[in-house]
């Protein structure tokens, strides 16, 4: 099993995400659950978190919570709040490399990152998308929650306006 490490020249905010998730770990060991989450401890992340649900057997993924940020952009909310991803979007099923994104997180519970051109929605091939999935798992063990937190940057690198 190797460790996972941020890149060099990630986002701040990509770093304070990880740095949380690394603190609220149980001390006997372990994946942090959902309970152990604060979110009076992270206040800047907030507008750019996204919380997933994980069902196993079969893995599918749920929508529980989209940040403002999230929100504003993607131009998505409560529409999408609560349904599974693979209701929205069709295409996000095994041998889809955006529903392998979440599953390798999901199945060995370890963080995935992300940068490049953001792939959905449609409509956002101008910007940068800089994200983590960073597993919860409330028996410390099987994932079944993932904390992400997506960035949309402009070509210079800044956070679009409006999404922080």
């Amino acid at each position: 099993m190797h460790a996972f490490v941020l890149p060099a020249d990630s986002h701040p905010l990509i770093r304070r995400a990880h740095e949380y998730w690394l603190n609220i770990h149980p001390p006997e060991g372990g994946l942090p659950g959902r309970a152990r989450l604060d979110p009076t401890a992270v206040p800047s992340l907030l507008p750019h978190v996204w919380l997933v649900d994980v069902q196993h057997m079969p893995l599918r993924f749920r929508y529980r919570l989209l940040g403002t940020a999230i929100r504003r952009v993607t131009q998505r909310g409560e529409q999408v709040v609560g349904r599974w991803i693979d209701e929205i979007d069709p295409d996000f099923a095994p041998g889809h490399p955006r529903f392998g994104a979440f599953a390798e997180v999901a199945e060995h519970g370890r963080p995935g990152y992300r940068k490049g051109p953001p792939v959905f929605p449609p409509g956002l091939e101008h910007l940068t998308i800089e994200r983590i999935f960073l597993p919860l798992a409330s028996n410390g063990q099987q994932v079944d929650m993932l904390f992400c937190l997506s960035l949309f940057l402009t070509q210079n690198g800044q956070l679009l306006k409006g999404s922080i």
